[in-house]
């Protein structure tokens, strides 16, 4: 068998963390190879060792049968392997081409040979049946656009391995369709794919073989066809997972939020709903019906035009984050790495941004440590964040951690309603488990939640009720059994009406 990759006993530790313990691992050439595990299982850890971000500490590499060591991601493209980053690594002012090539532009004369260039471009993006136009700016595409940049970009390093960290992350329906193709595409070409995803249904969609890992460890390797989600789910977590998709089951009480023919041209239109303490009330609908800017309006984060909206019957003005805040509305953004958590603070920092005007003293210009303290330990312990001290840079916690600290923060500034836009994208299942724990909690302590999910399984297990948008006005509201997947879609479509 012709190995792409062995990795034999890699170690990595960083300060306070051991991420990486004697892992052991071959990657046959020409597979699509999937690495899943839970948030902090040390995968992008080992991602980065094979990328040459990170040196092991021990342990060996052998890439395409030659012992190597990594001391720079050049040495890493040297031998050919490309590592595709859940955030672009772009620059929107370039061309397509431009990014494709940097550092490499074709010269003639001491001056970029741009016609060599856009040649250059255009075979290669012909060979991959990747419909991008090599001139225009990067900035100007779409997230599936860029993805399909940085898939041209590791193909013209000539790379023979490919690795994809949560490529679908910010991808529709149809994107992912047309990612797998393209993958599907690159293994006729003989290129070996290294797949990173949380999203189970991809992994069984692409994959060769799978490789879990839990706390810096190789829990084991197999085909595809000797696994099923329940087995790979219990080798990710090391338990027996009961499902976690189940029917709320707490009592909802009075009205808390009352929303009446709310408009935002051209977004929606109309929006009337109530929502009760105690109560998940979920959005659903197709990408791009208006979930997102109903939220938005909400929070204060985007002007109505026209429309009232209440809590406990007193009429609020919502014409900014401040006010929503005053009012009790809380707001969890569905991108956590570009507005939700602050990347280069503390978690302690994180957790309290949102608390500074109320626990301050001398108008802002005192802030008592102890207070930070107390709501750092408070919500610390509620969310379960690991992280190894309080002011540890949030950016270094695990993508579940981050979610957890952004979760946090809404929490700490005592909310009626908390507004959640897709709470669980990106995280682990037993993560998954945790957050959906908590929401019992809050709607038990009375707590309203309006829900935004893409996850339909999800939307549906967690929902008291869900209000279906469909081109940005309220098609239709189901409650208990109405609520399936099916009844959803066809409304979401237009081929069910409600009366």
């Amino acid at each position: 068998m012709k190995y792409a990759i062995r990795a034999k006993n890699i170690t990595k530790t960083f300060p306070g963390v051991k991420a990486l313990t004697d892992v052991s691992l071959d990657i046959v050439s020409g597979e699509t190879h999937s690495i899943v595990g839970e948030n902090g299982a040390g995968k992008s850890t080992l991602m980065k060792v094979l990328g040459g971000v990170h040196i092991a500490d021990s342990g060996e590499l052998i890439v395409h049968g030659e012992t190597t060591r990594f001391k720079h991601p050049v040495d890493s493209q040297k031998s050919g392997i490309s590592v595709i980053y859940q955030e672009f690594n772009l620059m929107n002012a370039l061309s397509v081409s431009e990014n494709i090539y940097a550092n490499r532009l074709p010269l003639r004369a001491g001056f970029v040979d741009k016609k060599r260039l856009l040649n250059d471009t255009r075979a290669l993006l012909d060979k991959l049946d990747l419909p991008l136009d090599p001139e225009i700016e990067v900035g100007k595409l779409s997230v599936a656009e860029k993805q399909m940049t940085e898939i041209a970009k590791a193909v013209s390093l000539d790379a023979s391995v490919i690795i994809m960290d949560e490529p679908t992350a910010a991808l529709n329906d149809a994107e992912v369709v047309r990612l797998f193709d393209i993958i599907k595409n690159l293994k006729e070409q003989g290129k070996t794919i290294l797949y990173i995803s949380h999203r189970m249904k991809e992994i069984f969609d692409v994959s060769d073989r799978v490789s879990v890992l839990r706390d810096g460890k190789l829990v084991g390797t197999a085909p595809l066809s000797e696994l099923d989600e329940d087995a790979i789910v219990k080798m990710m977590v090391g338990r027996d997972v009961k499902a976690f998709y189940r029917k709320p089951g707490n009592s909802i009480g009075e009205n808390i939020l009352k929303v009446k023919n709310l408009s935002r041209e051209p977004y929606f239109r109309n929006i009337s709903f109530d929502v009760k303490a105690g109560e998940i009330f979920g959005l659903g609908g197709l990408m791009g019906c208006g979930r997102e800017e109903i939220c938005s309006a909400l929070y204060g984060l985007e002007t109505v035009d026209s429309g009232l909206v209440s809590i406990k019957g007193q009429t609020i003005n919502l014409k900014s984050a401040a006010s929503a805040m005053d009012a009790g509305i809380a707001y969890v953004t569905e991108d956590r790495k570009e507005s939700g958590i602050f990347p280069l603070m503390g978690v302690c920092d994180n957790l309290t941004m949102n608390t500074l005007t109320e626990i301050s003293w001398f108008g802002g210009s005192y802030l008592p440590p102890g207070e930070e303290k107390s709501i750092f330990n408070t919500y610390s312990d509620l969310m379960k964040i690991r992280s190894s001290n309080p002011n540890q840079i949030v950016r270094d916690l695990s993508g579940g951690n981050q979610q957890k600290a952004v979760l946090g923060r809404a929490l700490a500034r005592s909310c009626k309603v908390l507004v959640l836009l897709e709470p669980t994208r990106g995280i682990d299942v037993g993560t998954k488990g945790e957050i959906y724990e908590l929401l019992d909690q809050l709607t038990n302590k009375g707590l309203s939640i309006i829900l935004v999910s893409s996850d339909l399984p999800e939307l549906i297990s967690l929902s008291h009720r869900v209000a279906v948008i469909r081109d940005g006005s309220v098609a239709g509201i189901l409650s208990g059994e109405e609520i399936e997947e099916t009844r959803i879609m066809k409304i979401a479509t237009g081929a069910e009406v409600c009366a």
